[in-house]
């Protein structure tokens, strides 16, 4: 996968993830979120059934199973409490936490141009998420969805460390077993609760496995083969925008002109972020300076 191929993968993915907000909103008025999350990771984990096993990607699979159930678990948790878009918000923050996770735990040199870009988008995220005047204060699941951040943070830069280190389909495929186990474990005082679930929920789940989980994690390890980890947390930013956008085809909601402002704002995040990695003479750096 080459660079611009990989980087137009990753705004796929953002289209995708956009889809779920409204989605996992709709099916916890109907199921439990730690159901939801078992079900999700169960028939994520068996779209992979035909993966043969890869020693080289046990390890790195066992710690992003780990760091995207934790990722996985605090948002849902967070969207069972708060607004969608407070947690399209809150998520985002992850792109400021990015290089600084990868400057501070990997002692990774960041170039202040993506720090800027970082700021540029998380204003963005506040104009475009915000602009209902949700003003009420931080709640529960504004604090479950801080740890969300910081979980999709460590996430991508670590899968930007192990990305290269052992086939996709394996790395990809073998992270959902420590998430079903831990979602089953979770979720085991609420299995009486199967019986109630409507078809449509079901549908619904399907979808977030298959599409939103499993393609997406196949998507997304290749393309961090060849993306940074710094320019895909600024891709990921377009993932409220979507949002927003499904939301409003969905669920009636109006953008306004302060959406439209955060919109462009995130864009030109990424332009920034773009120009940053474009090396001299029109070569493309292969990772953050």
């Amino acid at each position: 996968m080459t660079y611009p191929l990989g980087v137009l993968t990753l705004i796929a993915i953002t289209v995708v993830w956009g889809t779920t907000f409204v989605i996992v909103k709709g099916s916890l008025e109907t199921i439990p979120v730690s159901l939801l999350l078992a079900l999700r990771f169960s028939l994520a984990a068996a779209a992979f059934a035909f993966v043969r096993f890869d020693r080289r990607a046990l390890t790195p699979a066992l710690w992003l199973g780990l760091l995207a159930f934790a990722g996985f678990a605090t948002q849902t948790m967070g969207l069972s409490i708060t607004s969608a878009s407070r947690s399209a918000f809150i998520t985002g923050l992850a792109v400021v936490l990015t290089p600084l996770v990868a400057a501070v735990w990997f002692r990774q040199r960041i170039a202040p141009r993506v720090y800027l870009a970082s700021l540029v988008a998380v204003v963005g995220l506040a104009l475009l998420t915000l602009r209902g005047g949700e003003g009420e204060g931080l709640n529960g699941g504004d604090v479950w969805t801080l740890g969300t951040a910081l979980a999709y943070a460590v996430y991508i830069v670590y899968l930007g460390q192990v990305a290269t280190r052992a086939s996709v389909p394996a790395l990809a495929g073998m992270q959902h077993l420590p998430m079903a186990l831990l979602a089953w474990l979770w979720a085991a005082p609420e299995l009486g609760a199967l019986a109630h679930v409507p078809l449509q929920t079901y549908l619904a789940i399907a979808y977030l496995a298959l599409v939103a989980t499993a393609l997406v994690a196949v998507l997304q390890v290749a393309a961090q083969r060849v993306v940074p980890a710094a320019v895909a947390a600024i891709v990921f930013v377009l993932e409220p925008v979507f949002a927003a956008l499904f939301a409003w085809w969905l669920a009636g909601e109006t953008l306004g002109p302060a959406g439209w402002a955060g919109g462009l704002l995130v864009v030109l995040a990424m332009m920034v972020a773009e120009l940053r990695f474009r090396a001299r003479g029109g070569r493309t750096r292969a990772g953050p300076t």
